[in-house]
């Protein structure tokens, strides 16, 4: 694992705000124990799917590499003879029911594994169930109490673990660590972005607060480039090395992309960040255009995620540089075979009928 410290998304508030946040993050904190009252009262009940129903969620907001994980976890089953669907509530998508980015990319990535976007993930479990899957991964699950699922996947980025240390909008958290006591595994992504200390920091909250969870570390590689509206061209991804990039993404820790590309030897001319679930087709191809060309730009590199929102449009004009979305897979550096073998645990259990 490399020593060099990645940088760290943002708090959500802005800092002329940041005087609100304590008051406002402990409105959120009362929230939370609310709802969880409700559950341990019985006054509000999780709904038992008909296949069993693993999660991969995490404690804070922002991007934690959940997308690459999923397609991980979604093909590894595939591999073992598994019908696996994906839940996901659909979050920037222009209706319920329709496809985000998220989700247009892990359909584009795992054509056979069948992806429900809606708020209500019981009802697209059944859904799942009526067309043969076998096991639904619940897409950012952690904090959706209402589908009771046999395994909670939990990720924790190695840059930044526990969001600043405050819940939201303080801070990045959703819920405080103690919340990791429900998770069954605990996964550290990113880990190669930072010094060895920080991972084995991150590995003592996870213990700490579940003690009987599973731990794994992974990192997020890049592992191709292909070509948009270029009829499936595939380069490697270490082609970039010496090439002024113009780099454009609507993330959630859009830095993480950014870095990810100077590490790759691209000379990042300008970099275009966008809101998180950035609705390209309100802006065009003219941002882009305009920005490569101020830049003097060789070529535009995006994300998987902002690739399934361009590949929406209309093909650019030729005032655009060769546009290429940049490909990133999970590759486990530690705990792969124990998680597996909680995954197949919580697998083997019976569903409900």
């Amino acid at each position: 694992m490399g020593g060099a410290q990645a940088p760290v998304p943002p708090a959500p508030l802005p800092p002329a705000w940041r005087w609100a946040g304590p008051p406002l993050a402990a409105g959120f904190a009362a929230g939370l124990t609310l709802r969880r009252i409700c559950y341990a009262l019985g006054l509000k009940q999780p709904r038992r799917a008909p296949m069993p129903v693993v999660s991969v969620g995490n404690l804070t907001v922002g991007g934690t590499g959940k997308t690459p994980l999923v397609a991980w976890l979604a093909r590894g089953l595939l591999e073992r003879g598994r019908k696996p669907a994906i839940l996901m509530r659909g979050y920037g998508a222009a209706r319920p029911g329709e496809l985000n980015d998220e989700a247009r990319e892990l359909a584009r990535l795992l054509p056979q594994a069948p992806v429900f976007a809606h708020p209500d993930r019981y009802a697209s479990a059944l859904k799942a169930h009526a067309q043969g899957c076998d096991v639904a991964l619940l897409d950012d699950g952690f904090q959706h109490w209402r589908l009771a699922r046999d395994l909670d996947v939990v990720l924790l980025d190695a840059t930044d673990p526990l969001g600043g240390g405050h819940l939201l909008p303080w801070g990045r958290l959703r819920e405080g660590p103690a919340a990791l006591a429900r998770a069954g595994a605990v996964v550290c992504t990113r880990a190669n972005l930072v010094a060895p200390e920080r991972v084995a920091e991150a590995q003592r909250i996870a213990t700490q607060a579940a003690p009987h969870a599973v731990w794994a570390a992974c990192e997020h590689r890049p592992a191709r480039l292909r070509r948009l509206f270029g009829a499936n061209e595939t380069q490697a991804a270490e082609a970039l090395a010496g090439k002024r990039v113009l780099a454009a993404c609507g993330l959630g820790h859009p830095e993480a992309f950014y870095a990810t590309l100077e590490r790759l030897g691209a000379q990042l001319a300008g970099k275009l960040t966008y809101p998180d679930h950035f609705d390209y087709a309100r802006a065009g191809w003219a941002g882009l255009a305009e920005a490569a060309k101020r830049h003097t730009a060789e070529t535009v590199v995006v994300t998987g995620k902002d690739a399934a929102k361009l590949e929406a449009l209309e093909p650019p004009g030729t005032k655009l540089p060769p546009l290429w979305a940049l490909e990133i897979e999970a590759r486990f550096l530690e705990g792969e075979g124990a998680l597996w073998a909680r995954i197949d645990e919580a697998l083997a259990r019976p569903a409900a009928t």
